[in-house]
């Protein structure tokens, strides 16, 4: 092949291939004017406003982009510094869109006519939500296992060294079994929040609902997990939920919702504390259950986003049991919150009826009423 027809074909592909090459990327490349007006635009750039039909060609480069009405400061617009420096610039924009922040990698080099002069600069927009998401998933993780496991192990080496070392009598070696059994479950339970935590951010986690008894698959499996470690604490549960009652759900992930909910109590609610579950059908599509405890009422400003990622009452803690079971809850076409109530002789009630005071009067103590919904059409599997 000649050299006339070796050139010519290098551009036929590159013209037919090399714009199809970077939209199969998923990178988005506009070529801008020094008045950020953009000259071209490949089909993903297209594809980030929010009419991908409608034509760019024209506007400014930030409207489309980061839907802003004024430019970029020099600070983050990688365009502004090529235009300025006439070399190659990048810089990271963070973005709103649909209430989730996007991580936008932005790059820039210039575009010179053929006779040297730089006309134009061409900006090239990665979308790097994903992985920014996982490195955040990834530290926070990390976080979360040091801090959850940290302590059940070090308690465990520690019981574990003393049966080792000294002769007991077997009623103390058997309460320090206990011991160990209780704190190797809640082990067992970060270790199963970290994975599921680590299924729905990568978007595998799939729930398989079927009808149950919802007290004998649900509700008598948890409260077997936890009665040494309440018992440990002096702590009383209470259960007011029909032993008749058939639910569609996954009853795994129901039992990890009440385990996280119930481990967030006991933590929460002090020595000697009690732990109400209990049931409610309020004539709608939903069912309705709750984990009350008394304890220190949850200010209500802290009510509105204890269940947001990464939030947690104490400024080590990582808040992501309570994110897996507001996460779990949505699957099951529920939702969840906290309100107030009042705990007596194994009662909890929702509502208010009577003052503070006469309330208090009849031996009621306040509490945080945890409550969640799970739909009453889920379909079984």
């Amino acid at each position: 092949m000649n050299n006339y027809n070796s050139n010519k074909l290098e551009k036929i592909m590159g013209d037919r291939f090399g714009v199809e090459i970077l939209n199969s990327m998923g990178l988005a490349v506009a070529v801008v004017d020094r008045d950020f007006n953009i000259v071209w635009a490949n089909n993903e750039y297209h594809k980030i406003q929010e009419e991908p039909e409608r034509s760019i060609i024209g506007m400014k480069c930030y409207k489309v982009s980061f839907n802003s009405d004024t430019p970029c400061s020099e600070r983050i617009c990688a365009v502004r510094r090529t235009f300025k420096t006439r070399k190659n610039s990048r810089g990271l924009k963070v973005i709103e869109k649909a209430g989730r922040e996007k991580f936008l990698e932005v790059f820039s080099f210039p575009l010179y006519s053929p006779r040297g002069k730089m006309e134009y600069g061409v900006e090239v927009i990665q979308d790097n939500t994903r992985l920014y998401r996982l490195v955040e998933l990834s530290d926070r993780l990390t976080a979360y296992a040091s801090h959850e496991l940290k302590t059940p192990l070090a308690t465990i080496n520690q019981l574990t060294s003393i049966l080792c070392q000294i002769e007991l009598p077997s009623e103390k070696r058997n309460d320090l079994y206990g011991r160990i059994i209780s704190r190797s479950q809640h082990g067992l339970k970060t270790v199963e929040n970290f994975l599921i935590y680590s299924r729905i951010k990568a978007e595998e986690l799939e729930i398989k609902p079927v009808k149950i008894n919802f007290y004998t698959q649900v509700i008598k499996e948890v409260l077997d997990f936890h009665t040494e470690y309440a018992l440990d604490k002096g702590i009383q549960f209470f259960c007011d939920i029909p032993q008749n009652l058939e639910v569609v759900c996954d009853s795994d992930y129901i039992q990890v919702i009440y385990n996280n909910l119930i481990t967030n109590a006991i933590k929460h609610g002090g020595e000697r504390a009690c732990i109400f579950l209990g049931y409610l059908d309020r004539g709608d599509r939903f069912h309705y259950f709750n984990v009350a405890n008394t304890g220190e009422i949850i200010p209500k400003k802290d009510r509105e986003i204890i269940f947001k990622r990464y939030v947690s009452g104490e400024e080590k803690g990582s808040g992501i049991g309570l994110d897996v079971t507001r996460e779990l809850v949505e699957r099951h076409g529920g939702k969840t919150w906290v309100e107030s109530c009042y705990i007596s002789s194994g009662k909890c009630l929702w509502e208010k009826d009577l003052s503070e005071k006469a309330m208090e009067e009849a031996g009621f103590q306040q509490g945080n009423n945890f409550i969640f919904t799970v739909s009453k059409s889920l379909v079984s599997s």
